[in-house]
């Protein structure tokens, strides 16, 4: 390990261009992978935060909330399991910005500001709208006469790409009937007339935009993953390549080969530990620097996972200089008969 620091801080210049390239491709991946999981969340989010994990939605709705009316029948078979209602319906205002307009309490979502509203005429909208608009602002609804007023924002309430507005009843009414798109419990109800049962997974793959952005951004991960392993691989074998006389007398000395695949290792470690830190610390900067409407979201538990993977990734790709070092001749390697 000593000798392996001492050819860090010797090699210092070619090192750090190595730990430079990985430090971009480090951030990439991490950079992806949170707008994918900002798309991801302007999508779901409003869905992840229902109450339940099973939805009783109809038939023939294709999974997608807007498309769903239940029967009474249906409504009351659910209400007796203790299942909430979700009543939704698109909304655009005078100047051109649209929600979706919830009533419900099968939402458990949180406030950033304000208070939760109390009386018809009163919504609580995502947090995403609070670069245009403040708690006590009036909204009117286009071509209505109804007005509504701001009281707080909701932290993360969107489905499929739309701020969502939650409203009390008699809020909800003032647009439409209050008809019940979706039912929220705990249970896989069955025998239910024109209506089934599905998870919040399924309701998530309902919404069109949801897989088409998640597919392609996934598997730029996956490639960028590969494209690291590939990188890595090639630096240190060539690093080792140039290396090879040295390594030759360090054989040739009664140097053990474990020993020399504890110092390559060792190298690959830091400089890939040191990389892929530096490129976590300015993704979890741009978090907070980038605007609220930016689709940007930081998972904690995705990256451990990306961080994991990126050294497993990198231990494969240094196998190669590993099985080099393993089958160097001392004799041939410098030079001799």
């Amino acid at each position: 390990m000593k000798i392996a620091f001492k050819e860090l801080k010797y090699y210092k210049f070619k090192y750090l261009m190595i730990g430079v390239i990985l430090f971009l491709l480090a951030f990439l991946v991490m950079f992806v992978s949170s707008l994918a999981q900002g798309l991801g969340k302007d999508n779901i989010s409003m869905i992840e935060s229902l109450s339940g994990e099973e939805i009783v939605i109809e038939k023939d709705a294709n999974d997608e909330i807007q498309q769903s009316k239940l029967s009474d029948d249906v409504i009351q078979q659910a209400k007796d399991k203790d299942f909430k209602a979700l009543s939704m319906t698109p909304l655009r205002f005078d100047n051109n910005d649209s929600v979706q307009l919830i009533y419900t309490d099968a939402v458990d979502y949180k406030l950033t500001s304000g208070s939760k509203p109390k009386s018809g005429n009163e919504i609580v909208v995502d947090s995403t709208m609070s670069e245009n608009y403040d708690v006590g602002d009036v909204v009117k609804v286009k071509d209505s006469d109804t007005e509504y007023k701001i009281t707080g924002f909701a932290k993360r309430q969107m489905y499929a790409h739309t701020p969502i507005a939650f409203t009390t009843k008699d809020g909800f009414e003032e647009i439409k009937p209050a008809d019940v798109n979706i039912m929220v419990g705990s249970e896989n109800l069955s025998n239910l007339d024109e209506a089934k049962t599905i998870t919040k997974k399924e309701l998530m793959n309902g919404i069109p935009s949801y897989q088409a952005e998640q597919l392609p951004l996934n598997l730029m991960v996956v490639f960028l993953f590969v494209i690291s392993a590939i990188v890595i691989s090639a630096f240190f074998y060539v690093i080792t390549i140039q290396k090879t006389k040295e390594y030759g007398i360090l054989k040739a000395i009664g140097t053990k080969s474990s020993r020399m695949i504890s110092m390559i290792m060792t190298e690959v470690l830091t400089i890939v530990i040191v990389s892929t830190l530096i490129a976590i610390g300015l993704t979890y900067l741009l978090g907070e620097l980038l605007p609220i409407t930016m689709p940007f979201f930081v998972n904690n538990k995705l990256v451990l996972l990306l961080f994991g993977s990126f050294i497993l990734v990198s231990l494969l790709g240094a196998l190669l200089s590993i099985i080099k070092v393993v089958k160097i001749d001392p004799l041939s390697a410098i030079g001799g008969e």
